[in-house]
């Protein structure tokens, strides 16, 4: 049965964390980008959604775990039902689905976590022509789904695809999808520990600027940049360590930048540049000690940074 208890947790600097659905069996899979389509298991156990917000700036954050494996879910990133019990979440870089098990309230169930994915995500109904408990069900609903979800990313700004950092046997899409998940957390870690600060953070779209205060102070989500580039900046230090990209640091990072803008009518938070720093500081040791290429374990959380935003 699924859940939606609401039970919060409150952290010393004032953030807070509230559960908004629960159910206990689901599977998340990887739809792989290789020349031979495939799907690999990443994580099965209790499905949980969280929503996290900070008393000392106007954002808020809202994750989805199975298990150890979590990720973001903004408002410019696609959600995707392709069948009864299954969805995709389509992220710049990667994409991999989740499938409940064993749901018996079929109607509360789905009215349930639907509603959740239209408040905090870009929620679309995409059938495939086949039922998932079918067994050739992902033989056909693997290059339909990458297909909208390559649609729809374009659509909201972003680049579909491999990473533009994946090189040979480099940065795989089982690797990006660890990063995200350890990104995430260290994300996640960073709001209720306090050392997300406003000075490390931008709010765009939604009819409002920098300087503009929201009726609503906890209306901005996170653009799905925040989690990327801070995984493309592992792919990045990935690369130089190994002698695949000139150690021209200055050059790469430059490249993290972007001028993607946030869905109509829809209130966004980023990383500005002193947050993004911040962050790329705690990363540094992280590049430096990775074992190989397939296992990343990311320092929590970022350095505080104690200036000041320049206000412009």
């Amino acid at each position: 049965m699924s859940s939606s208890s609401g039970s919060t947790k409150w952290f010393p600097n004032g953030s807070i964390k509230t559960e908004l659905f629960r159910y206990p069996t689901a599977t998340a899979l990887l739809l792989d980008y290789e020349l031979v389509q495939s799907v690999k298991p990443l994580s099965t156990g209790v499905f949980i959604m969280n929503l996290f917000m900070q008393m000392a700036s106007p954002i808020i954050t809202t994750t989805c775990t199975i298990n150890e494996f979590q990720w973001p879910l903004t408002k410019d990133t696609p959600v995707i039902r392709i069948g009864k019990h299954t969805f995709v979440f389509c992220i710049p870089g990667v994409v991999f689905a989740f499938q409940f098990t064993g749901v018996t309230e079929e109607v509360n169930f789905m009215q349930e976590i639907i509603g959740v994915f239209m408040n905090y995500g870009q929620y679309k109904e995409h059938g495939v022509g086949i039922d998932e408990d079918n067994p050739l069900f992902w033989s056909v609903a693997q290059p339909l789904a990458e297909s909208k979800a390559h649609d729809m990313l374009l659509q909201l700004g972003h680049q579909p695809g491999r990473s533009r950092f994946s090189l040979l046997c480099h940065n795989s899409c089982s690797t990006r999808a660890t990063r995200l998940s350890a990104t995430t957390k260290i994300v996640t870690k960073a709001i209720t520990s306090g050392t997300l600060l406003p000075a490390h953070i931008s709010i765009k779209g939604g009819g409002t600027n920098d300087d503009d205060e929201s009726q609503n102070p906890y209306s901005a989500s996170p653009s799905i940049e925040v989690f990327t580039c801070l995984v493309d900046a592992l792919e990045i230090s990935w690369l130089v360590s190994g002698g695949m990209l000139p150690s021209t640091r200055t050059h790469h990072m430059q490249r993290l930048r972007s001028t993607h803008d946030p869905p109509a009518c829809n209130k966004i938070w980023k990383l500005n540049e002193i947050g993004l720093e911040a962050f790329l500081k705690g990363l540094d040791s992280t590049s430096e000690r990775e074992a190989d290429d397939e296992v990343v374990l990311l320092p929590v959380p970022p350095p505080t940074y104690k200036g000041k935003e320049k206000r412009k």
